[in-house]
């Protein structure tokens, strides 16, 4: 006898909390999947009503092969391994859980700004060494009294504005999706072109998206405006900051310093560039990643499974509307 009960594939490992609300729903299976080869999840598919995803890639081909999929549940808030496009033409929800990780990238923000000013990849290993006599051959800085720069004032850069501020920086903010008002309730000066005041800026972050807008947003001429000495922080997507020109202007000593948790293709080559610059630092795409992190991504994302079942799905997580309202058409 077939079973009226929702089928879940979990892809990947789930913090415990999130798996305890698959676990007390007598009206959902689920099975976790480890191997999330396309070829795998193809031969799992069929049946599924609703897929929690990580890092596995989910094609046109797994979407259709399912047959009765509602939705796909991305653990965080992005999307690139998601064909988008297909999951819309099935009528197949794609939602993020965009509680997850704003404060843990805001804060991992924060510590580069902070590592980068303070010096720490130098301080440290004259300590370990015994160079205790050279501490005076690098300068550190202070950030209070500094000019940030945050493009993109979404979840997680409103965040990072109300830390740098307390820190006494003066904050910019960029981000042309965001009302002038409501920019300055979050404590940053509304600016309308990014590139205009990159002249007084002293530390830049972005916090945006990957997509055809933002793709190398900052490049050479961005970075060659910024204040000598600057720093870049990168918490967000690879490909955002320029990386060729990034290299180039550490080099030439424009920019003091950069922190990178994100690459154009990640894992990085062995080769790569900033491998070779020690005032890069670097993370592997682990911004968002602390305990607490993914206990809340693990939650929503499940949370976002059940609620599509129960028809109680909240549209703001969601990022695919027209789905929504060609159900609500129908």
């Amino acid at each position: 006898m077939a079973s009226n009960r929702k089928k879940v594939l979990v892809l990947g490992t789930l913090h415990p909390d999130g798996m305890a609300l698959l676990e007390g729903r007598d009206d959902v299976e689920f099975e976790v999947i480890e191997d999330i080869s396309e070829e795998n999840l193809l031969r799992h598919a069929p049946g599924t009503h609703g897929i929690a995803v990580r890092v596995a890639r989910i094609t046109r081909s797994i979407i259709e092969a399912a047959g009765c999929l509602e939705v796909v549940s991305r653990h965080g808030v992005g999307y690139d391994s998601v064909d988008v496009a297909a999951c819309t033409d099935n009528g197949v929800r794609l939602a993020i859980a965009p509680r997850s990780n704003a404060p843990s990238v805001a804060e991992q923000t924060m510590m580069f700004l902070l590592a980068l000013a303070k010096q720490v990849a130098v301080y440290d290993p004259l300590v370990r060494r015994g160079d205790w006599d050279k501490r005076f051959r690098t300068q550190a800085i202070d950030l209070d009294g500094r000019t940030l720069l945050v493009v993109g004032l979404g979840r997680i850069g409103s965040r990072v504005v109300r830390r740098a501020q307390a820190f006494d920086m003066r904050v910019l903010g960029y981000d042309p999706y965001v009302a002038p008002d409501a920019i300055r309730a979050m404590g940053a000066e509304p600016v309308a072109d990014y590139r205009a005041v990159l002249g007084d800026v002293d530390a830049l972050t972005v916090h945006c998206p990957r997509n055809d807008e933002t793709l190398g947003m900052i490049g050479a001429a961005e970075l060659a405006a910024l204040r000598p000495g600057a720093l870049v922080v990168n918490c967000a997507r690879g490909g955002l900051v320029d990386e060729a020109a990034l290299v180039a202007a550490i080099r030439s000593g424009h920019i003091a310093g950069a922190g990178v948790d994100v690459f154009d293709v990640e894992p990085p080559a062995a080769d790569h560039p900033f491998f070779q610059e020690p005032r890069i630092l670097m993370t592997p795409h682990s911004a968002g990643a602390s305990l607490e992190s993914l206990k809340r991504a693990a939650v929503q994302t499940v949370e976002n499974i059940l609620a599509t079942f129960d028809g109680t799905l909240d549209p703001a997580v969601v990022v695919n509307k027209a789905v929504l309202q060609r159900t609500e058409a129908s």
